[in-house]
């Protein structure tokens, strides 16, 4: 398989999760939050899961919460990352309910689900910054 020549991989972003990456830029966390039951989202959604609302409000939250579920790269799927290997990209489940998925920094030995983590900024270049996860001592 061939793979096209870049640094960085990076998704593109679509208006409606465009307000969640604008947050990392400036090192918030951003989820959606519905205005007719205040159930917290995750972002990119059009549609409240808990009462079928279209209507959501983007907060900032702390992005503090815990591991639900990790796994350790050993393996590259893409040559920007041959130099990352082994890596750590964690579910994490914020405080406020929703689910992320994030890159741990941190010793993949002590990585474990229920872990206290918080949120951590990875600055790629000087037009991506990338929400990662590492241990709260909270």
């Amino acid at each position: 398989m061939k793979f096209p020549e870049a640094d960085i991989v990076w998704p593109s972003v679509e208006p409606v999760a465009a307000p969640f990456y604008e947050g990392m830029a400036q090192h918030k966390v951003m989820i959606q939050q519905c205005v007719s039951c205040s159930t917290y989202l995750p972002p990119a959604q059009v549609v409240c899961d808990d009462c079928g609302s279209n209507t959501l409000n983007w907060v900032n939250v702390s992005g503090h919460g815990k591991i639900y579920s990790y796994v350790v790269y050993h393996r590259s799927f893409h040559p920007a990352f041959n130099q990352q290997v082994p890596y750590t990209v964690a579910l994490i489940e914020l405080n406020e309910g929703p689910r992320l998925q994030a890159q741990f920094i941190g010793d993949k030995e002590s990585c474990y689900v229920g872990m206290p983590v918080e949120p951590t900024y990875k600055i790629i270049n000087d037009k991506h910054t990338l929400l990662c996860y590492m241990r709260s001592e909270d």
